[in-house]
């Protein structure tokens, strides 16, 4: 069985890395505003096209979306991948770096 809440806990945590608002995704994937809404506040749950839509327009997929791995990491955690993903490989590097030190 599906559940809603994480569904729509999961997309709102993707919107938020991509730095978009919910406008800005709905007119990405040609839908209201408030339909983008009514998902991510766990009120509806879109059909598998649209949720489809919904990842790409997030830059991920739905094997992703619902891998195990993914589905009980903490929203800042998620923050941070995006994040790091945008990073050059020369700032990933420092990043690792200085995390590293952070750690000893």
């Amino acid at each position: 069985m599906v559940d809603s809440n994480k569904i729509g806990s999961q997309l709102k945590t993707l919107r938020k890395s991509k730095n978009l608002t919910t406008q800005e995704l709905a007119n990405s994937v040609n839908v209201s505003q408030s339909y983008i809404s009514r998902f991510e506040n766990s009120r509806a749950i879109p059909d598998i096209d649209m949720l489809e839509e919904i990842l790409k327009a997030l830059d991920t997929d739905l094997s992703t979306f619902f891998s195990s791995d993914l589905q009980n990491v903490p929203e800042d955690l998620i923050l941070l991948i995006d994040t790091v993903k945008t990073l050059s490989p020369e700032a990933r590097i420092k990043l690792n770096e200085f995390l590293k030190l952070m750690k000893d």
